[in-house]
């Protein structure tokens, strides 16, 4: 699928099922996934299985971005087992390991 936003275009793989999105990235290599979730609600993500740093973008239906969150990947230490979670409900989450420059209030299209 294509994103567009600010005159940019990025190519991202789609998690539209439940085990699309039960897997997400996990065990992949470096790529965009956009998550359509069921419904807007705050949606929780973690990084099992995901050996790089991510950068979570929370998308609302209207398709403005409602929160970004950095993710780094779980390792032995206890601490970086953490999910994370959008400020605001979302019903679409784009996970990059890309540098992305875009801000919360930013409008997307696909």
């Amino acid at each position: 699928m294509k994103i567009n936003f600010k005159n940019k275009k990025i190519e991202a793989d789609v998690a539209n099922s439940f085990w699309k999105r039960l897997f997400g990235l996990s065990f992949s290599k470096k790529k965009n996934m956009l998550f359509i979730m069921p419904y807007e609600k705050k949606w929780s993500f973690w990084m099992f299985g995901v050996r790089y740093p991510l950068k979570f973008i929370f998308i609302n239906k209207s398709k403005r971005v409602v929160d970004i969150k950095e993710g780094k990947p779980i390792s032995f230490n206890l601490k970086t087992w953490k999910t994370y979670k959008p400020k605001a409900a979302c019903k679409y989450v784009l996970e990059t390991p890309f540098k992305i420059k875009i801000k919360v209030g930013d409008k997307l299209k696909w």
